[in-house]
């Protein structure tokens, strides 16, 4: 979620903004997705706050505020169930078209296997179920089938009903698992990271500065290697 204003400044970015900004258009406090909480003035003392649909134009909900009877404080609790609300409903929707690209992804399984719909949801609600072949977890799905960008977009090519519908997966999927994989890659940085954390914090380290005499840097070179391999030739020094 990108947060331009934080819960505790709305007041003072109203006042601010009031009598420039907010007289020509709204300001966006947060967005998510296609989701945004906006700011709109209604007059000198009154704003609004809305949940949108950014994308649609559609209002999900929405709070009017005067600034003479209402602190930043209880303006902060409206705007974080704003924040609460937006996340909600974009995790809902990315769940949703997964789920739908899932689904297609199982139908084209049963095409594979020859099985039709029919059976293989009579084989789960009956005795034959252990003995059917099935397709896998929605978790399994996602860690292998779904992260194949190629894979993926060619089954929303084959099971898309129109070619808005097409387009909209397309650009979901394309996003969306890009997205998963960057995550994926942190998440294994920072498992790693942490593995190693408490040996990193519990190894002292100390530099130290090394002499030698010699007639050229090769030399030098030859026997500061010779004094690491504890087998030291001529004068040398160690400074720290």
């Amino acid at each position: 979620m990108f947060t331009y204003i934080k819960p505790e400044f709305m007041i003072h970015t109203f006042t601010e903004q009031r009598d420039n900004v907010l007289n020509d258009r709204s300001l966006c406090v947060a967005r998510l997705g296609n989701y945004a909480v906006q700011m709109s003035k209604i007059d000198e003392s009154t704003f609004s706050l809305s949940l949108e649909n950014a994308f649609e134009g559609a209002t999900y909900a929405g709070k009017i505020i005067n600034i003479n009877d209402t602190g930043e404080e209880a303006i902060a609790l409206v705007v974080e169930d704003l924040f609460r609300r937006m996340q909600s409903i974009n995790e809902k929707e990315i769940f949703d078209m997964r789920e739908n690209i899932w689904k297609w992804y199982a139908l084209s399984w049963l095409k594979d296997q020859d099985i039709s719909l029919e059976n293989y949801l009579d084989s789960r609600m009956g005795h034959s179920y252990d003995e059917m072949p099935h397709w896998k977890s929605f978790e399994e799905f996602m860690s292998e089938d779904y992260l194949s960008i190629a894979s993926t977009m060619d089954i929303i090519n084959r099971y898309a009903q129109t070619p808005e519908e097409c387009e909209k997966y397309r650009t979901f999927a394309a996003k969306d698992i890009v997205e998963m994989r960057q995550r994926h890659s942190m998440d294994a940085i920072k498992e790693e990271f942490a593995a190693k954390a408490d040996g990193y914090e519990n190894t002292k380290t100390f530099g130290f500065g090394i002499e030698v005499v010699a007639d050229s840097r090769n030399e030098a070179r030859q026997k500061l290697e010779e004094i690491l391999k504890n087998a030291p030739v001529g004068e040398f020094t160690i400074r720290g």
